[in-house]
């Protein structure tokens, strides 16, 4: 087994390698950690505090770890106008408690980056849209 995966990586590191230096450093950074295909905003943060649901309730906005919540998270105005104001960061659910960055996004500087509100959807939740519509369930 160490072979096979010494062969696999000695073999595929320079696509790897490659593959990394293609992506721009901005793109690295719009995406939420455990999920590529979030994007946040990342406009000029304003007074608005940012919120969490009672799912997200305790994760750092940035790295989605449960330890150490540092910072205070602000999110810029358009993301707190209208009916988005008071609502969760994360997932857009009714905002119960603070978001908080942990200690590891504050001491990388990750807290200044801008806005960390997520503006679209991602896939998974797209496609459960599209599979309860198809099927036919209603949420409860």
């Amino acid at each position: 087994l160490r072979f096979t995966l010494t062969h696999f990586n000695n073999k595929h590191r320079e696509t790897y390698t490659s593959a990394l230096h293609s992506i721009s450093k901005k793109t690295l950074s719009i995406m939420a950690k455990h999920h590529p295909d979030l994007v946040m905003c990342r406009k000029q943060p304003g007074v608005a505090i940012g919120r969490l649901c009672e799912k997200c309730d305790g994760k750092c906005v940035i790295c989605d770890s449960f330890v150490n919540p540092r910072a205070l998270v602000h999110i810029c105005d358009e993301c707190n106008y209208g009916s988005f104001e008071g609502r969760c960061v994360v997932c857009g659910g009714p905002g119960v408690t603070d978001a908080y960055y942990c200690r590891e996004c504050t001491q990388l500087g990750k807290d200044r980056d801008g806005c960390p509100k997520i503006v679209n959807l991602g896939a998974t939740k797209t496609d459960l849209f599209y599979e309860r519509k198809k099927y036919g369930f209603k949420k409860r």
